[in-house]
């Protein structure tokens, strides 16, 4: 009976990894019981009306693994008293067991976990040291329930395979790289054995040991083919398969439950802005992420369907990809699925972890009917027999020269299907104890790598699950290193053989001699791509190896280990040696800051920070003085009135002793007095307020002089964390210019690749982001540039080409259509000379300014000047201000209705090659579009302008004044003129090569008619008893007229390359995103 059941899906949250802890990263996700809460980012918070709320979705668990752990003294991560944090053992309870659990009543099971790159999906699945996995605790855990096994009557039986997904292709991960066929393995589909890969290695293991060596046999095979394709373990899915089969004796009968537990650890799910594929012809998602779009509609259809939105009869597209075509079964089928999505809770990546959220949430409501998977064993050998003998009847029971026969395609698909069926049947047959015996005695054969104990080399990945897992021992004497051949048993092939662009065949020769290990290169190109520590080598020289030295063979780095002064193990562990390090010792010049500088900007940070203390302090200071000066000033005024009060009342007693004629004269007196007091009152007033005045002026000083310091501190601080992401794009692209230099050299093209940097100028004056680009040269001419996201794209498909150039031959990889050659984009023609910046505060001040603004190019260097006049307009239309409108504050324009001109007479001493058909164009303002000056046509390095706009502001806003505050940010272009020279000749060459193949075609066409005419038409037959008459054979095609010597072959279609259906989605997009091109070949339209 079937049960139906939903997907079960989990959240983790992982901690903050040393990029986001370095850019000061802001927490934006929380767990409330199985509830994920996104909060908006910051910036998204202060928009008004957009994502005040936070978002919430619920799940079936959500695990908090940010923080609140401790590190044991064997590196396993435990949650500390009283804290909320998952570990790994708490996952597995959750996930792992309940999986488990499922198996063991027989039914199948699936657990994939998905997120983007680096959000712990691996860790989550397979773990690091002693952190194990769901995948290393569930195999544990298998042979812990079997041993606790005390019935006699039941058996187990477990079969491991182990496959990885990459670039659709299926490739089996316990057979070497070698061994492999070239396009994978196929996915298919029987009525008996349900959908399976044809061929795969299924390996029987009886201990946990055991089944932890063939995962970490398929780890060192995926790590060859990772270092021979540079694939990294964010760019495939890797499928462990444990089948487990219980087997039962009742009654002297036989049955059995047997259930599929697919492990999944899928490729990084990165929106298409990260990966590249917006914007570029040539995406790489078509590729390498098809196989999660192809999920992502697949889940999206199966909620619809649970949901009843889904309209009836609508097809479920497992067949999109290879990735939905094997989890069929888990997604929407009769298995109990599993879904752990691990995100990033840094505030940067809102948009990927709401993406994942997003999916997982759709995930959730996916309905599986589970059926447990007890059939009797003799049922399933039956059946099998009966259909590969009704197989063989079909294959071997049609007449040659019926119509009705299958074609050769499906006699092929027919025999691989017998051939298939009866590997299953021979399997089935044999016994898991002569499978189990095979497997041992295979392994006694193999040589173990681990137990190397001569001097070596082990490979260092980004990836530390695939760091030290391929390793080369030096022997007594001398190795060579150098291009690996495909064929077997090859006797010239080098000791280490490295398949990857850069490699010579005969590249260098390590020497041990007692125990010294020396490396040297064969000859100078050999030399240019083989570093020792970031150093490259000198040809013919040899340079002795150190325990821990770095070495590169092109784009492969390793590190040397001496088994008598440490493991490799050790040196990684401890941090001596990483793959970062030794990728930045590689790139020259641009390592990171030295110990001089870092000193000097510490000490910068330091000062910036004491000045500021000081500002603060001396406004503290200033504040006390100033109240204690005006207590001061009053209780020398009161002390002076005291005084006076006391001096009127003594003339007054003593007046009062006079006479009354003397009245008058006291009165007078008396008024004198008060006029006095009133005086002394009025100027203590005065200098009150002047005090206060000066105290004032003297705070504001402070503040501003805090405010500079403080912002001097901010924009230092604002530079670090520029020059950090700048390091890190340097890190990325300059390795991806370095191979993609490499492959084109292997594929003998003229291009070549160079690495630049480009800084964007503000409005504000301030220097903008640097941003790191590739610029495509040929022949020295600039042809286009490519952001980082393209040229990795770019590169992914010169490794593709590479790889079928080594497998069919450089003519298979050349004179390719430009809509599949990744190194041909629209040639541009028009390029940016340089910016100017002109001060707009002349306007706010009205007064008029004529300036020679510099034109400086995007690498900083000035390349001409450009001539602007930007003069107020008084009220009456007149140029300039007139005294008698100018105010004194800015403010006092509010309101107001202001005219100004701006004039761009021309410009002067432009580059020359960049001085053809000049055009200059500017923002004002809040105005949507640029406002463009004339084109100065022809080649000319002192264009005149001419050119004049009167700018009308009516009223006058605080906002504007803010905006006269700013620059006007002119933007020269021009034409290269070696730039269109080039496009017009490939133009020219796109076209001759067009006719060519059109006359090539014609003239075949016209032989072929000759050779029809030639030949004489065949007597037909006469027809025998029930046959159809020679008219009814008017309508048969040339097949079956064709001679029965010389059959026609039948026509196979041919399967489209990866490149063609980047090339279909590439066209969907510019379908959506352009207008219809005209009739005309790209290159012309440039021109």
């Amino acid at each position: 009976m079937a049960e139906e059941c939903s997907v079960v899906v989990g959240v983790r949250i992982r901690p903050f990894n040393d990029r986001e802890k370095t850019l000061n990263a802001q927490l934006c996700v929380d767990v409330d019981g199985p509830t994920t809460i996104l909060q908006n980012p910051p910036e998204m918070a202060l928009e008004s009306g957009k994502g005040k709320e936070a978002k919430r979705f619920t799940f079936d668990a959500s695990f908090w693994s940010h923080d609140g752990f401790q590190v044991g003294s064997d590196g396993y991560c435990s949650p500390a008293a009283g804290s909320r944090y998952a570990d790994q053992r708490t996952v597995f309870e959750t996930f792992g067991r309940r999986i488990l659990d499922s198996a063991w009543e027989g039914y199948h099971c699936c657990l994939f976990a998905y997120g983007q790159t680096g959000a712990g999906k691996s860790y989550s699945m397979v773990g690091y040291g002693a952190n194990k996995g769901i995948v290393p605790i569930s195999c544990e855990e298998i042979f812990k329930r079997i041993s606790a096994n005390t019935d006699t009557n039941l058996t187990y039986e477990v079969m491991v395979s182990m496959v990885e997904i990459y670039n659709e292709q299926v490739q089996d991960l316990l057979v070497p790289p070698k061994d492999r066929p070239k396009k994978g393995l196929e996915i298919r589909e029987s009525q008996q054995l349900g959908i399976y890969i044809a061929g795969v290695s299924r390996r029987p293991v009886d201990s946990y040991a055991s089944i932890e060596a063939v995962v970490e046999e398929g780890t060192e095979n995926r790590t060859v083919g990772a270092t021979l394709m540079n694939a990294t373990s964010s760019r495939a899915h890797t499928v462990l398969t444990i089948e487990f089969k219980q087997v039962s004796q009742a009654a002297g009968q036989q049955g059995q439950k047997l259930s599929l537990i697919n492990l999944v650890d899928l490729a990084g799910s990165e929106k298409a802005g990260q990966t590249g594929a917006s914007g570029d012809r040539l995406k790489e998602g078509c590729a390498i992420n098809k196989s999660l779009s192809a999920l992502g509609n697949v889940i999206e259809k199966l909620a619809d369907k649970a949901t009843g939105k889904a309209k009836p009869g609508a097809v479920i597209p497992y067949r999109d990809s290879k990735l939905t075509r094997l989890l069929q079964n888990a997604l929407g089928g009769s298995s109990k699925t599993v879904m752990i999505c691990a995100i990033s809770p840094a505030s940067s990546n809102y948009e990927e972890t709401l993406s994942t959220l997003r999916y997982a949430d759709r995930a959730k409501r996916i309905k599986n009917s589970a059926s447990i998977n007890e059939n009797p064993q003799d049922k399933l050998i039956r059946q099998l027999r009966e259909e590969n003998e009704k197989l063989r009847n079909m294959v071997g029971g049609g007449s040659p020269g019926a119509n009705t026969g299958p074609s050769d395609e499906e006699m092929m698909l027919k025999q691989s299907e017998i051939a298939a069926l009866e590997q299953a049947l021979t399997e089935m047959q044999k016994s898991f104890a002569d499978r189990l015996a095979e497997e041992k005695k295979a392994n006694t054969k193999k040589e173990k790598s681990s137990d190397i104990k001569f001097p070596h080399i082990a490979n260092l990945n980004e990836d530390l699950l695939l760091t030290a897992k391929l390793k080369f021992a030096f022997k007594e004497g001398k190795t060579r290193v150098g291009r690996g051949s495909q064929e077997d048993g090859d006797a010239n092939a080098p000791e280490v053989a490295l398949q990857v662009p850069g490699i010579h065949q005969e590249h260098a020769i390590v020497e041990n001699n007692a125990g010294v290990v020396s490396l040297k290169a064969n000859d100078a190109e050999a030399a240019a791509t083989t570093f020792v520590n970031g150093t490259a080598l000198q040809a013919g020289v040899a340079v002795t190896l150190s325990h821990g030295d770095r070495l590169a063979f092109g784009q492969c780095i390793f590190v040397f280990v001496e088994p008598s002064k440490g493991k490799v193990a050790e040196l990684i562990n401890s941090g001596q040696v990483t793959y970062a390090a030794a990728r930045k010792e590689l790139q020259g010049d641009v390592t990171g800051p030295s110990e001089e500088e870092l000193k000097a900007s510490k000490q910068l940070a330091e000062e910036l920070e004491r000045k500021a203390r000081e500002a603060e302090e001396a406004k503290v200071k200033a504040k006390a003085e100033a109240e204690a000066l005006m207590r001061q000033r009053e209780e020398e005024f009161r002390l002076q009135m005291d005084q006076k009060q006391k001096q009127w009342e003594q003339e007054m007693q003593q007046r009062q002793a006079a006479e009354a004629s003397e009245q008058a004269a006291a009165a007078e007196q008396a008024r004198v007095h008060a006029e006095e007091l009133s005086r002394l009152q009025q100027d203590f007033e005065a200098r009150q307020k002047k005090a206060e005045e000066a105290a004032q002026h003297k705070i504001e000083e402070l503040e501003k002089k805090a405010k500079k310091a403080a912002a001097e501190e901010e924009g230092h601080r604002q530079h670090e964390l520029a020059m950090q992401k700048l390091e890190e794009q340097l890190m990325t692209v300059m390795p991806l210019v370095k191979e993609a230099n490499l492959i084109i050299q292997e594929l003998q093209r003229p291009h070549r690749l160079e690495t630049k940097m480009h800084c964007e100028l503000t409005a504000e004056g301030k220097s903008g982001a640097v941003n790191v680009a590739a610029a495509v040269m040929l022949n020295g001419v600039r042809l286009f540039e490519w952001n980082p996201e393209t040229l990795e794209n770019r590169v992914f498909i010169l490794r593709e080409l590479l790889q079928r150039a080594e497998e069919e031959g450089l003519e298979a990889v050349q004179d390719l259509p430009n809509e599949e050659d990744p190194l041909w984009d629209p040639i541009e023609v028009e390029r940016l000379v340089g910016v100017a910046q002109v001060l707009l505060e002349g306007v706010l001040l009205q007064v008029e300014n004529k300036v020679d603004a510099r034109i400086l190019s995007s690498e900083g260097q000035a390349v001409g000047s450009l001539t602007v006049e930007i003069v107020p307009i008084a009220k009456d239309g007149s140029l300039g201000i007139p005294d008698e409108e100018v105010v004194e504050e800015p403010e006092e324009l509010l309101g107001s209705c202001m005219k100004f001109l701006v004039s761009v007479p021309g410009a002067s001493g432009l580059p020359e090659a960049l001085a053809n058909d000049v055009r200059v164009e500017y923002n004002y303002f809040i105005d949507e579009k640029p406002h463009k000056l004339p084109t100065v046509f022809g080649h000319n390095c002192n264009p005149d302008f001419k050119y004049s706009h009167t700018f009308v502001q009516d009223p006058v806003t605080s906002r504007f004044l803010e905006y006269l505050q700013s620059k006007l940010v002119f933007r020269v272009y021009g034409r290269d003129a070696a730039a269109a020279e080039a496009a017009e000749e490939l133009s020219r060459a796109s076209i001759k090569k067009q006719e060519e193949a059109e006359q090539l075609k014609a003239k075949a066409e016209a032989e072929r008619s000759t050779e029809q005419e030639k030949e004489p038409a065949p007597a037909p037959p006469p027809n025998l008893p029930g046959e159809v008459s020679q008219g009814g054979l008017a309508n048969v095609g040339p097949q079956a007229a064709a001679e029965p010597d010389s059959p026609k072959a039948p026509e196979v279609p041919q399967e489209k390359s990866q490149a063609s259906l980047r090339l279909a989605a590439e066209k969907a997009v510019d379908a959506r995103n352009q207008p219809a091109p005209p009739s005309k070949s790209r290159a012309c339209i440039i021109l």
